[in-house]
């Protein structure tokens, strides 16, 4: 019974960990997206860090899944590789560099929760779980980043309404 209960949890972690993977590749392409808009200069240099982020986390997130897949049931990330065209296609008709912020930091927040829902999973003191906080960490200070730019948006509007 419980080895049935073990092979359950790890079935589990496993399509959490596709989905995760999937979710970093629609970052990847979001961030790549965003840096072509001529109006995200000043953020040009957090854009290009998100962006090789999302490709680094990808391959380690691609190692974690492939160490603990099932060779007979499991199929390969990169062959079933999907990106979200709805957001691709938001991100390219949005011009003001505080509305492509809102759709990064959305996204950024999801996969933090992604990222939580990974810990009931793996031990503690796990090379697994070194990587999920590092990637916890890094995507947390995007996260903040974007979340100041849309801060800047909303005071900007504040005063515009008070003028």
């Amino acid at each position: 019974m419980t080895m049935v209960k073990e092979d359950l949890k790890l079935s589990e972690f496993v399509l959490k960990i596709s989905a995760l993977w999937k979710e970093q590749k629609n970052r990847e392409v979001l961030y790549l997206e965003a840096l072509r808009k001529d109006s995200m200069s000043p953020l040009r240099k957090m854009l290009t860090q998100g962006h090789f982020s999302a490709l680094i986390f990808q391959k380690e997130i691609q190692w974690i899944y492939d160490y603990f897949k099932c060779m007979l049931n499991d199929k390969d990330l990169v062959s079933a590789a999907e990106t979200d065209l709805d957001s691709i296609s938001v991100m390219k008709n949005l011009e003001d560099r505080e509305d492509v912020a809102g759709v990064l930091k959305k996204v950024e927040g999801r996969i933090l929760q992604s990222y939580r829902s990974l810990y009931k999973y793996i031990d503690r003191d796990s090379e697994t779980r070194m990587v999920i906080d590092q990637h916890l960490e890094r995507i947390s200070e995007f996260y903040e980043i974007l979340s100041r730019q849309e801060i800047v948006k909303n005071s900007e509007l504040t005063h515009s309404i008070a003028a």
